[in-house]
């Protein structure tokens, strides 16, 4: 929950400051852009205040992503920051089409100012500032949608160097070198805005993370002790954390509660380990057995059934056996038992090696049995 929390206060402080220089940069830009008549500082102020819009959604979507997951949301809200950049990626591709359209609609012949050039040189250095604040916040909350936004604060400076230029061709002659600085901007916006499109849809198919960081968190669990052989490996991306399903092998006669103990120290070493892992989900899988598209390739009978055919087989040995307490293991090779006897409540006189020969002679009766052991405590109680 705190982890959360500090991910949204991050997200909102970086994406405020973000948000006031992109309004101030871009409104003095504009106003230069209209006294200098120059249409490629205006596009570039457009431009910026189109970053200002992004900086409200962002904002909107840090508020909403990292809320704890509920009924309704049990992955939890993050999709909602994949979507919304989405939808920004789809505003700036608008916001694209209308700055070339009104490069070739405005027919006017721009001027050089010293404010003009003073406004491009002030956002140059301005938004660069702002894209390493924001991608390493970013990075360091394993935002993509903040990482985006870096990015697109930085094409605001690749844009404003491609009008400084154009203001240099026009000082030089070229008239038309204004409207191929425009032309040049709202394609390195478009070219943003598609980048932005495909990788967050690609995310909300459940498209897979990149292949070097699972075979990293797979050595991770494969290292442990008791862990063997990662596989079947499930993996998806929620707004830049990975969401892991996995199967492992541990030791085959293990009690059920060590095979949790193990599970979840993988999920503790992975997230650990790999802070891009947001949640993990570990299945069990006995050393040795193995799955064959979905089926065993031995039909066990259930554990009720066994027990039953238990019950009958051992009748007089039910004073120091407790059925209740047989381990069962199911296993490629076959089903291998372990019956519990409490050598204490058995006959003062009564040899535990005689008793065991007429318990395995009573068990050989029960074919579907690979092998079985008899295990006897020694204390008061079964």
């Amino acid at each position: 929950m705190e982890t959360r929390l500090n991910e949204r206060d991050i997200a909102k402080k970086v994406t405020l400051v973000g948000a006031f220089w992109d309004a101030a940069l871009g409104l003095a830009k504009i106003l230069a852009g209209y006294f200098s008549q120059s249409q490629a500082l205006i596009a570039d102020g457009i431009h910026s205040l189109s970053d200002l819009v992004t900086d409200i959604f962002v904002y909107i979507s840090a508020s909403n992503s990292h809320a704890e997951p509920d009924d309704e949301h049990p992955y939890g809200h993050r999709r909602f920051e994949t979507l919304t950049t989405v939808f920004l990626g789809l505003a700036l591709i608008i916001v694209a089409i209308g700055i070339v359209v009104d490069a070739f609609i405005h027919h006017t012949t721009p001027q050089v100012t010293w404010y003009g050039i003073a406004a491009l040189i002030m956002t140059i250095v301005v938004k660069e500032s702002i894209f390493h604040y924001t991608k390493n916040a970013g990075e360091k909350i394993n935002s993509k949608m903040l990482i985006a936004n870096a990015w697109h604060s930085r094409s605001d400076t690749l844009s404003s160097i491609a009008v400084l230029i154009g203001m240099g061709g026009v000082y030089l002659g070229w008239p038309w070198a204004d409207k191929v600085a425009s032309i040049l901007v709202s394609l390195l916006i478009g070219k943003i805005a598609i980048e932005m499109i495909l990788e967050n849809i690609a995310e909300l198919v459940d498209t897979a993370p990149d292949k070097q960081v699972i075979e990293q968190i797979t050595q991770t669990a494969n290292n442990l002790k008791n862990v063997m052989q990662p596989h079947d490996i499930r993996s998806r991306s929620m707004a830049g954390k990975i969401y892991l399903d996995m199967h492992v092998h541990v030791p085959s006669h293990i009690t059920v509660s060590e095979g949790h103990y193990i599970s979840d120290k993988v999920i503790h070493a992975i997230k650990s380990q790999h802070p891009i892992v947001e949640d993990v989900l570990i299945h069990i899988d006995p050393e040795g057995v193995t799955h064959t598209e979905g089926k065993k390739a031995i039909a066990f009978h259930e554990r009720d059934q066994i027990l039953a055919d238990l019950g009958f087989i051992l009748r007089r040995h039910n004073t120091y056996i407790d059925l209740k307490k047989t381990n069962l293991h199911y296993l490629n090779s076959g089903l291998e038992i372990d019956i519990i006897a409490n050598a204490l409540a058995i006959q003062q006189g009564t040899d535990i090696q005689t008793l065991n020969t007429m318990i395995e002679q009573d068990l050989s009766t029960l074919n579907y049995v690979k092998k079985h052991r008899v295990l006897w405590q020694f204390s008061s109680t079964l």
